[in-house]
Order: structure tokens, then C-alpha cells, then sequence
């Protein structure tokens, strides 16, 4: 992301719909390269691609937070996604995927996501997930280790962070 004056940077948090962007929130960004089949026949990006994005933002986060290997003997699942698209794209524009975590439970965690032009800081899209730590060969979810509460913790600050079940 280039360094932009703050009255530019304000200029272009506001949607069409006049709701602000909450970009001043993340703290991680994910670049994303258009790929010539996420675009569908009338030359959009398709919604599908949209979720591939949220993908590619979520590996990356884990990376930034634990490296490019994981130390954790459990896996995640993906239990939740969802995301309301802003404004159309086309692939005449870079993006970038802001990506957070907004809360901690036991066993789960979920992120924010907006989808942005990287160029304009126009707002595409702005999505919600809920990831939870599963044991495959015990068949059920378990608690989030210590060390990725604690690693999360670190880069997002605990007051930026909701904590326990999402019906709290």
C-alpha cells in the first residue's frame, strides 16, 4: 500500500452508501492478483472469486502470525463464510484483501474482511468468517491452542477483541 495523504485516504474510506469503511481496523493486507478466469463473460469478476480471495487473505494471515509452517497438530475447518458485495470489479484494478480477527472463542475465531481496489480504496465487498479448530481423528472440534490465542492476541491487541461465542 502506497502512503497516501490523510484527507485522500478519508476521501475514499466512504461507500456509495455512505458508511464508512472500517480500513483504519486492519492491520494486515493481503494483495490479490486477478486471475484472467475470475472473470466471467460480461468482464466483472465473478462473485465465486470473491471467496477465493477471502482464501488466499486467511493463508496469509496464518502465515504472518506463525510462519510459513504450522506448529499446531490440529487443523482448522472453515464453519462459516459470508460477504456482501459493494461494487462491481473489473480485473483493470489491483486489490487487496484487509483481513482481522474480531473474536476469540473456545474452539473458534472469527475474521472480518474487506475487499478493496487497491489503487482507489474503493470498497467492493465485505465479508465474515468463522474458523474452528477441529481434530479429524477424534471427529469433533477442541480448544484453540494457547499459542494461537496468545499469537493473535499479539498482532490484533486484546481490546480489539471480542471474547467468547458469537450469541454473547
Amino acid at each position: 500500500m502506497s502512503l497516501r495523504p490523510l484527507w485522500r485516504l478519508q476521501e475514499h474510506l466512504k461507500e456509495p452508501s455512505g458508511i464508512l469503511s472500517e480500513m483504519a481496523n486492519f492491520r494486515l493486507y493481503c494483495p490479490i492478483v486477478v486471475r484472467p478466469n475470475d472473470i466471467d463473460k460480461i468482464g466483472h469478476i465473478n462473485n465465486v472469486a470473491y471467496f477465493r480471495y477471502l482464501e488466499a487473505a486467511r493463508l496469509f494471515y496464518w502465515s504472518i502470525v506463525f510462519g510459513s509452517r504450522r506448529r499446531i497438530h490440529n487443523d482448522l475447518i472453515l464453519a462459516h463464510a459470508e460477504l456482501d458485495y459493494r461494487q462491481q470489479a473489473n480485473q483493470d484494478h489491483p486489490l487487496r484483501v484487509g483481513i482481522r480477527t474480531t473474536r476469540l472463542g473456545i474452539s473458534s475465531f472469527d475474521f472480518n474482511y474487506e475487499v478493496l481496489q487497491d489503487d482507489t480504496d474503493l470498497l467492493l465487498g465485505k465479508g465474515r468468517s468463522t474458523q474452528v479448530m477441529f481434530d479429524y481423528s477424534a471427529n469433533r472440534s477442541v480448544a484453540l491452542p494457547e499459542s494461537v490465542r496468545k499469537a493473535i492476541i499479539d498482532l490484533e491487541g486484546l481490546e480489539n477483541l471480542k471474547c467468547g461465542s458469537r450469541d454473547e
